[in-house]
């Protein structure tokens, strides 16, 4: 694929960041609907279960994302407006992998129908302190990468 111009990498990232901060909201939203459940007693086992499921597909699909599309074309931009901001991707990558392996080690237990939900509320207690923490750096990439762009490009 040809190296796009800054103008048009920016334009490209900015659909990209649209619908993949839509669907944060969405994981948001899931996570808050299972929270409250949790907290509240399960009830409905099956739309508990199927809220779950929901949850990890979303998280899957959020995280993927991140990873093969949203990290990667953020990079090229930075790349293409060639202003050094690379460095800050570069600082803040590892970091964001690291929280993967817990949103993954979730999903994989709870996709699991027949789920063992005795440590449910610390898991989620655990799943949501990591999504915090990689919402702010995703933030701070987008931030220190999009956003400074966004004002060159006045």
């Amino acid at each position: 694929m040809p190296h796009r111009n800054p103008e048009q990498q920016f334009d490209a990232v900015e659909r990209l960041l649209t619908g993949w901060l839509k669907e944060r909201r969405q994981l948001l939203g899931l996570f808050t609907e299972i929270v409250v459940a949790t907290e509240g007693g399960v009830g409905n086992a099956a739309a508990y279960r199927e809220r779950q499921r929901a949850l990890c597909q979303v998280l899957v699909d959020y995280i993927s994302a991140g990873h093969f599309e949203v990290y990667h074309e953020l990079l090229e931009e930075a790349e293409s407006f060639d202003d050094g901001s690379s460095a800050l991707a570069a600082k803040v990558m590892p970091a964001i992998g690291d929280t993967t392996e817990v949103i993954l080690a979730y999903e994989e237990k709870y996709t699991d129908e027949a789920v063992d939900n005795s440590k449910l509320k610390r898991d989620l207690s655990a799943l949501g302190e990591v999504l915090e923490s990689r919402f702010q750096l995703e933030d701070q990439l987008i931030a220190g990468l999009h956003n400074s762009h966004r004002r060159q490009l006045g």
